[in-house]
């Protein structure tokens, strides 16, 4: 079995390449990059004096344009178990992925600010970015093979990934009227991305990578 498991672990190096090739290609055609909404929303971000009263100030945030994802690229891809069915006809076992995004990821930063008492209903838009760096993905996954005259990987399919990534940089404009509440602005929106853009990303990526690799599939190599 281990014969089998290096001669397919071989096979799959030899088609990271054009594997990577692929990744760029379906990420760009499922629409992710750039992904045009990412998320939207609002939020009671602080409360701000208005004179005549303490009103609770509103964040309408809409963050969109991610770029950066069709960068990605796999740097290992490999059978880390398996095991042969009785007849000895087909093999199945589990894949470990190992993945970089080469560029930043980068997001803009959108929407409004507003607070009201009575007829004093201050406003003003937000506006800025947001850069993650240093991102990795890893995942783990099944592979089917069959044996015969050759050995046929005939596919692989990656799941349960987990996005890693070194720095998260948020640079809002200043927001006037509302300039107090810059940085709980600022958390609010770190937490959007540590948790429902991470997921996002996470889950869109997933079927993009699936796709280039079902496309070089299946693979054969002599048993002979």
């Amino acid at each position: 079995m281990s014969q089998f498991q290096d001669l397919l672990n071989a096979l799959i190096k030899s088609q990271l390449p054009a594997i990577n090739t692929q990744i760029s290609s379906a990420i760009k055609g499922r629409g992710l990059d750039p992904m045009i909404h990412v998320t939207s929303g609002s939020d009671t971000i602080g409360s701000i004096n208005l004179g005549i009263c303490t009103a609770e100030a509103v964040a309408s945030y809409d963050l969109q344009n991610l770029t950066g994802l069709s960068t990605l690229q796999i740097n290992s891809l490999v059978i880390v178990s398996s095991t042969t069915n009785p007849e000895g006809t087909a093999l199945h076992g589990t894949v470990k992925l190992d993945a970089v995004i080469k560029s930043n990821l980068n997001i803009h930063v959108g929407g409004s600010f507003r607070a009201g008492c009575g007829f004093i209903k201050p406003s003003v838009g937000i506006g800025g970015s947001i850069g993650i760096s240093a991102v990795s993905i890893n995942a783990t996954g099944d592979f089917d093979a069959t044996i015969g005259s050759q050995l046929c990987l005939t596919g692989i399919g990656v799941r349960n990934p987990g996005l890693n990534y070194g720095n998260i940089e948020i640079n809002i404009d200043g927001l006037g009227i509302f300039n107090s509440l810059l940085r709980p602005l600022e958390n609010f929106i770190l937490g959007l991305v540590k948790g429902p853009i991470v997921n996002l990303i996470e889950g869109a990526v997933t079927p993009a990578i699936n796709d280039a690799i079902r496309n070089v599939m299946p693979q054969c190599t002599s048993l002979a």
